[in-house]
């Protein structure tokens, strides 16, 4: 029961400490959120594919776990993400496929049937589901200007999107004071 007011005790008066455990809560709970936001987020078209709106939430869901991450990385500061996709989310669907083909004495007929396989309520079953590919990420951050935060950065985003470090662009953020 002693260690309770030590740590708290500790927190009031190290900042840097409390920063860090905030972080980390933080992180923790974004990623708990992540979890439910991304199932909810996706909007079936009558095509299969995702409309607009969708690939949007989904651009902005990436970017906010994104710079949820990025400002735990130490000497990065304040942190906006921008992500763009090159696609949409493309869904496949199961099908029910026929071939007939018919002999004659001289020609010989082929058709081809196919069928959407539907569940009770009229909905595809889904045999696959593709996520969109990222295009490009660019990060802007106030540690934008150092080297190793850079890398820090760097391979964070490709870690969490496998993306080529050539498709992430990491840049120091202008001072607010300069207006």
């Amino acid at each position: 029961m002693k260690k309770m007011p030590k740590l708290s005790e500790k927190l009031k008066k190290d900042k840097k400490l409390l920063l860090i455990v905030t972080a980390g809560i933080l992180g923790i709970v974004f990623i708990v959120l992540s979890e439910v936001i991304p199932k909810s987020s996706y909007k079936k078209t009558e095509t299969g594919e995702q409309n607009k709106d969708s690939v949007s939430s989904y651009e902005e869901t990436l970017e906010k776990r994104l710079e949820s991450i990025i400002s735990s990385v130490d000497g990065a500061g304040r942190v906006q993400v921008m992500v763009t996709l090159d696609t949409s989310v493309q869904t496949q669907y199961a099908k029910d496929e026929k071939e007939n083909s018919k002999n004659g004495d001289k020609t010989s007929e082929k058709s081809y049937e196919k069928k959407y396989v539907l569940t009770d309520d009229d909905s595809g079953v889904i045999l696959k589901t593709t996520e969109p590919e990222v295009r490009g990420v660019i990060v802007v951050c106030d540690g934008g200007d150092n080297a190793a935060v850079k890398n820090s950065i760097t391979s964070a985003v490709r870690a969490a999107l496998s993306v080529d470090s050539n498709k992430i662009t990491v840049l120091k953020m202008k001072n607010s004071e300069a207006k």
